[in-house]
């Protein structure tokens, strides 16, 4: 029982620090001037802390994947530990995907604007 009190209590420490890097992340990313830059680098840093995987010893406990990936690598080898990095990775092509189809989108909506006004900021 007092594994699992000090679990907790590590996970919600862990959680207050994702929180607070997110913040800082965040702020930082305000200064560039590219929204799809800034989506990218917040879902590098969500994806690589928050992936969850299921640690083996001595308590089958979830950590972070690329936490649980790095033991594993020291104990077991590369195979087991590319096995646990693989749902990360997945999520990362995924999103990145997803952020560059919606940055495309983002720059044709802009150039139709742009083709929509009158005078196509010339002045007269």
């Amino acid at each position: 029982m007092i594994y699992q009190d000090v679990y907790w209590t590590a996970a919600a420490a862990y959680g207050l620090g994702v929180v607070g890097f997110l913040l800082v992340v965040w702020r930082v990313g305000r200064l560039l001037p590219w929204r799809p830059l800034r989506w990218w680098l917040t879902w590098l840093y969500l994806c690589v802390v928050l992936t969850p995987w299921q640690g083996s010893e001595p308590e089958p406990y979830l950590a972070p994947a690329i936490i649980v990936a790095a033991f594993d690598f020291l104990d077991v080898g590369m195979e087991a530990s590319l096995a646990i990095l693989k749902p990360m990775i997945q999520a990362l092509v995924v999103g990145t995907l997803v952020i560059v189809l919606a940055g495309i989108a983002l720059k044709i909506r802009d150039m139709k604007r742009y083709r929509a006004e009158p005078d196509n900021g010339e002045a007269a």
